[in-house]
């Protein structure tokens, strides 16, 4: 873990915007139990997309991109968090397994 400055543009509870140095723009910090909880609300609507049948292409694929966006970015949460021994603040981890796959994988070419 590295200790710098950053600028801090806001500390509200769940809405701090902070900048980093050498980034032109600030970003937003998620705490990790609302990103958890944006996580879940995001694999329901998958959920309910497979369990509806749900054809669009164009709405299954932003259903995808957002569960798996919002997956991957608390997988690597929760790997930085192991890494330097602090627990997690939600119950149950998340794993691969959360990743969806709503639409044919096109790169997989079966030979």
């Amino acid at each position: 873990m590295e200790i710098e400055p950053l600028e801090v543009f806001a500390r509200d509870s769940n809405y701090a915007v902070i900048k980093p140095p050498g980034r032109h723009y600030p970003g937003c910090v998620i705490q990790g139990d609302s990103l958890a909880i944006l996580c879940r609300m995001a694999m329901h609507i998958a959920d309910f997309a497979r369990s509806n049948d749900i054809a669009d292409e164009d709405v299954l694929e932003s259903i995808q991109e957002l569960n798996n966006a919002l997956v991957g970015r608390l997988l690597h949460y929760q790997d930085i968090l192991l890494k330097h021994g602090v627990d997690f603040p939600h119950v149950h981890s998340f794993s691969e397994t959360d990743l969806v796959q709503l639409l044919p994988d096109y790169n997989d070419t079966a030979e």
